[in-house]
């Protein structure tokens, strides 16, 4: 990552990046890291792999949730995989996979679900531990 990667990444400049990505048949290994730290998993999302996107999503809630490093630990993970796969695809050695602009959108829906999903889960179990008077 050339020091690029600490460019703060909009999902305006996501969308424009997938563009370019289609037409160029190149993808920016900055941007799919970038993506993935600020979404995580939405780098691979962009790389054209949404449903390894979700799985890391996924797992580093799943993670955070049973302990704190072990969500962190696939988080950075999923942000060295973004940027890995982005630099073989470039170099052939991953075959290129297309990035549309919907399955970005679709992907930050989906993060943004699980994440409203959990944190009424959350809610919801306090209130239950707090109405039996164990909290």
């Amino acid at each position: 990552m050339d020091g690029d990667a600490a460019e703060r990444v909009s999902l305006a400049d996501a969308i424009a990046a997938a563009e370019v990505s289609r037409r160029e048949k190149k993808k920016n290994p900055a941007i799919a890291a970038g993506l993935s730290l600020l979404f995580n998993g939405l780098g691979q999302a962009y790389n054209g792999q949404f449903i390894r996107g979700v799985l890391v999503l996924l797992g580093s809630l799943l993670g955070l949730f049973l302990m704190i490093v072990p969500g962190v630990a696939i988080w950075v993970w999923g942000v060295y995989d973004a940027w890995a796969t982005a630099q073989r695809m470039n170099e052939g050695l991953l075959p290129y996979q297309e990035t549309s602009a919907l399955a970005i959108v679709a992907f930050v829906a989906v993060w943004a679900v699980t994440i409203f999903s959990l944190s009424a889960a959350s809610a919801m179990l306090l209130v239950a531990l707090g109405q039996q008077g164990l909290l």
